[in-house]
């Protein structure tokens, strides 16, 4: 009799912790990226080829500032709403919800410990120069899923969220963008000229 109990407490304690680490899991079909980027851009190629390698075709929603007045009027209201003024700039929802916003290259196989992290901490986690901040406002956050998931215009004049909370000072550590995998505005600006210098005077 001993030993029968002894089995059930067994096989409870089992099925609970497979039911706690099926809870932690996350589902990689349910991983969405949405990127704001640029033709021009080398950062934004690398991550456009790599993103569907890990998670599939259909994964990633892009975005091009370069001669789209639409999207470019989207990233200027995400520079005023975060200080991203580089491309790529990627956001990272998981379930419909946007989790991280990211500026620049990042380690994808580190996504499913930011989306975990941000649901730890119950909030959207923001990389941008090198610093990762932990956004709470529901506020900003929604205005973040507009820009991104949804692709609409916010009326702000929020320079920057309130609730943002330094996590970490260290790029290397979470994955984030470095500042050499982040094409600024001034680069995109500069390849877009180079055929103005190259014209022939009349």
């Amino acid at each position: 009799m001993k030993k029968m109990g002894i089995i059930m407490i067994l096989l409870i304690s089992l099925s609970l912790v497979s039911y706690v680490l099926a809870e932690t899991q996350i589902d990689p079909k349910k991983v969405h990226f949405y990127m704001y980027g640029a033709k021009t851009c080398p950062h934004c190629k690398k991550m456009k080829d790599e993103i569907p390698k890990q998670f599939g075709d259909g994964s990633l929603t892009y975005y091009e500032v370069v001669g789209n007045d639409e999207n470019g009027a989207l990233f200027s209201e995400l520079y005023r709403l975060t200080g991203i003024s580089g491309v790529p700039a990627i956001g990272i929802a998981y379930e419909g919800h946007l989790k991280a916003v990211i500026e620049g290259e990042f380690n994808i196989s580190a996504t499913t410990d930011i989306i975990k992290t941000s649901e730890e901490n119950g909030g959207l986690i923001l990389f941008t120069g090198g610093k990762a901040y932990l956004i709470k406002n529901q506020t900003h956050i929604r205005m973040l899923e507009m820009i991104f998931i949804e692709h609409k215009s916010v009326i702000s004049t929020t320079s920057s969220p309130e609730s943002t909370t330094p996590t970490s000072t260290s790029s290397a550590s979470t994955g984030s963008a470095a500042s050499d995998g982040v094409c600024g505005p001034g680069l995109i600006v500069g390849i877009a000229l180079v055929p103005l210098f190259f014209r022939k005077k009349r």
